[in-house]
Formats: structure tokens, sequence, C-alpha cells
């Protein structure tokens, strides 16, 4: 790099740092404060969150969480954005193709409140590693969004083990109505396949509820003709831009309340 390229990365250093330093928490969260008072933003801010999975349903969780005050944050996916995930992902633009899910996710938020503390972890869990990748950080309450049966089981289970409250998001794929999203407890769902299936092995567990986000939609059986990804098509559910941010949103409330005592 020449001289007149130093001088001119040094600008953009110094930029961005005053562009950073320019804002605090309460000029960022005022707004925020107005609902749930000052002591309520100062209780979100010292929690630590665990958002697992940054998909359709994890990436809007994530970034609402960001949005209402918490700052500390261990995110997990292993994927990078590909061009399927632009009709549903909020960190998934054309310009984000091929990048890592979770440095995205990561700089979004730095970009939203400066203030943040994420611990990027670029892993999928599986039963294998889930104490390696979790255990040894102060967690406070666990977003499961991922799709895979086995890591969903043994994120539960240590959730469970380490006495952390989880809310775990069911099947959101084939569905087109958000209106019929709820929370409740796993043993409460109705037509969610994904739902049973985890209901049937947590029952196994001796796992007597979860609270979960999950669609009362019949799924609707998608059309395979259009589906260009080389996989089995039997596990590639259609989706929609309306239905998995919703569901993040639902969860995302639903860990604000129970922090808050609401």
């Amino acid at each position: 790099m020449n001289l007149n390229g130093s001088f001119i990365f040094i600008l953009i250093l110094i930029f961005e740092f005053e562009r950073r330093v320019e804002v605090d928490t309460v000029d960022i969260f005022q707004r925020t404060m107005m609902l749930i008072g000052e002591d309520g933003l100062k209780k979100l801010s010292n929690v630590n969150i665990a958002v697992c999975g940054l998909g359709g349903v994890g990436s809007f969780a994530f970034e609402a969480l960001v949005r209402c005050g918490i700052q500390n944050f261990v995110i997990l996916d292993k994927d990078k954005v590909s061009v399927s995930n632009l009709n549903r992902q909020l960190i998934a633009t054309i310009s984000n193709i091929g990048k890592s899910k979770v440095d995205i996710a990561y700089e979004r938020a730095l970009d939203i409140n400066p203030f943040v503390n994420v611990v990027k972890v670029p892993k999928e869990i599986n039963p294998e590693n889930v104490e390696e990748l979790l255990g040894n950080t102060k967690i406070d309450y666990i977003v499961d969004a991922i799709d895979d049966v086995s890591a969903k089981i043994a994120l539960i289970k240590f959730a469970i083990s380490r006495e952390i409250k989880i809310i775990s998001s069911m099947g959101m794929g084939n569905r087109l109505n958000p209106s019929l999203l709820r929370i409740s407890d796993i043993y409460s769902t109705k037509n969610c396949p994904l739902a049973k299936k985890i209901r049937s092995i947590l029952r196994k567990e001796g796992i007597k509820k979860l609270k979960v986000v999950y669609s009362e939609e019949k799924p609707l059986k998608p059309d395979y003709k259009f589906l260009k990804e080389k996989t089995q098509k039997a596990h590639v559910p259609g989706s929609i831009s309306f239905v998995p941010p919703v569901a993040g949103f639902l969860m995302a409330y639903e860990v604000v309340k129970d922090l808050l005592g609401w």
C-alpha cells in the first residue's frame, strides 16, 4: 500500500470510529424504554442469548433481539448464504451470496448497536459437540431455529440439563398463513409433522415440556417441478417470505417476555 493509500485507509478508520461512537444506548433505545423502562433495558443488556440457526426464522429472531437492546450473544450456523435463501432470510442478498451467515449477522448487529458482544460459531450443532460449543459459555436463553432433528434434540437436552430457558421453532415450510402461528407447549401442537416427531422423541427421553413456535396450518404439498437443487426432494420444503420471519419475531417476543417477567 502506497502513502496515499495508507492515508485514505486511516481516514476511513477515523470516520468509522466517529460514526460508531456518535450514538449511545439511550439514543438507540429511547423508544424501547418508553415501553419497558430503563430498568427493563438494563436487564436485557446484561443477559446472554444463544441463537442457533440463522435461516428464515433465526436471522429475524436474532436481529429483533439486537434491536430491542440485548447485547450479548452466541450465534451458531455453519452455512453460507445461497441463492435459494433469497426468498426468506434476512441476511440473504445478492451481494452476500457465498458469505458466512454468522459473519453477515454479526456485521448487521454491529451496524445496529455498536455495543453488542457477539461470539460467532460457524459450526453445526450435533449430539457430539453441543457441550463443546455451548458448555463453557454463560447462557440465559436459547433460541433454537435449526432444522436437523438430532441437533434439535441435542440442543433441547443440553438446555434442560443446564436449566437454561429455550424456545424451539417447529416446521415453517410448506405454509402460507402467518396468522396461524402460535406459541405453545410442544405437547399441545397440532398439524405440525416436525413437532409430532420431536414430541415422540422427547416423550421417550422423559422430557415433559418444551416451549415452541409452530403453525396450526396443515402443510401444503409442494410442487417439486420448480426445485433445481440437487438434493432429496422430500427434505426440501416450499417456503415464502412472510411465514418464517413472523416465527422469528414471535420467538424474540417470547424471549423478552420471559426475561422481563411479563
